[in-house]
């Protein structure tokens, strides 16, 4: 979003010298709106820009004290993420995420993270489960920091 920061900073100026002259206001409001149209059409969820999802850390079972849950997600080849959460332990979740893929006929290959989550103040954290290897959860931070705004997508019912 860096690169749109200076006009963002243009279209507020020309808002704020525009009160009271209507076309003026419209003219903006219609770039604006092709603005965020084009990034739609880029992938963008622009709705939940105010969201952030980070991922960090490790947790035991002592997570459920600190108002984390339980996930297992799963990352496809075309770019899917799919994912199930649940009080069950780690294992039984992942084996539930497999017959609903299954049963969905979504397949191909995939990536299985054990995880904790919680979602607060704008913002959906992960942290790795004992049920996954350290090297694993230093890879899913990664794709996390490349495709943030695929995962708020993915998140947007996650409560």
């Amino acid at each position: 979003m860096e690169r749109y920061q200076s006009r963002l900073r243009d279209w507020r100026t020309r808002l704020t010298e525009a009160r009271g002259e209507p076309e003026k206001t419209k003219a903006v409001r219609e770039e604006i709106v092709s603005v965020r149209k084009a990034l739609r059409a880029e992938g963008w969820e622009l709705r939940l820009g105010s969201v952030d999802v980070v991922a960090r850390g490790f947790r035991s079972d002592d997570a459920l004290g600190r108002g984390f849950k339980r996930m297992v997600l799963s990352l496809h080849a075309d770019g899917g993420i799919h994912y199930i959460t649940g009080s069950d332990n780690h294992i039984e979740l992942a084996d539930q995420l497999r017959r609903n893929l299954s049963t969905r006929r979504i397949g191909g290959a995939n990536e299985a993270h054990y995880l904790w989550y919680r979602v607060g103040h704008g913002l959906i954290e992960f942290a790795g489960a004992d049920s996954e290897p350290r090297e694993e959860f230093d890879r899913f931070q990664g794709i996390v920091e490349k495709r943030k705004s695929d995962f708020v997508r993915a998140m947007r019912g996650l409560g």
